[in-house]
């Protein structure tokens, strides 16, 4: 009887793990902890229509999703890749904070951090520092402590 049961048991658990498998497997858990909102903030998209741009690699993905969702943030921060007065493809890049480098004025997306890994690498330090408890104005003097002698900063507003 405690064998037939067993028996049952190993071969429910094969079925569902096949099935499992099949259905997209680790796919679905990662796709949930990648499209849940910034800080639990309902009003924000889950995962924003990105442009293939973006796409090109996934921190490169992860950074534009954290600028679009947190713009009230990303404003505060100022860059440091060279891109308040950088020559971009056939414009003049006059950027006054990091948003700048993923948004444009009209709300759309900015190419120039999907080729930026500085951009990148400031906004997902930003993120972690956000999400482990610093404020706004600790991130920001911790950004700007350890970037600004990369380059040319971007004159932006400090946080209140």
């Amino acid at each position: 009887m405690k064998s037939k049961y067993i028996l049952n048991t190993i071969v429910i658990s094969a079925v569902l793990i096949i099935i499992y498998a099949l259905s997209g497997g680790s796919q679905i858990l990662y796709k949930t902890v990648i499209e849940k909102p910034a800080f639990g903030d309902s009003n924000k998209p889950l995962k924003p229509e990105l442009p293939e741009f973006v796409e090109k690699t996934g921190r490169v993905a992860e950074a534009y999703i954290f600028a679009a969702q947190n713009q009230d943030k990303v404003m505060y921060l100022a860059c440091y890749c060279g891109c308040a007065g950088m020559q971009h493809s056939d414009k003049l890049l006059s950027h006054r904070s990091l948003k700048d480098c993923y948004l444009k004025p009209d709300g759309s997306y900015e190419p120039h951090a999907s080729e930026c890994k500085l951009c990148n690498d400031i906004t997902l330090e930003a993120r972690d520092l956000l999400m482990t408890g610093y404020s706004l104005k600790d991130v920001r003097k911790i950004i700007d402590d350890k970037y600004s002698g990369r380059g040319a900063g971007t004159n932006t507003s400090l946080p209140l």
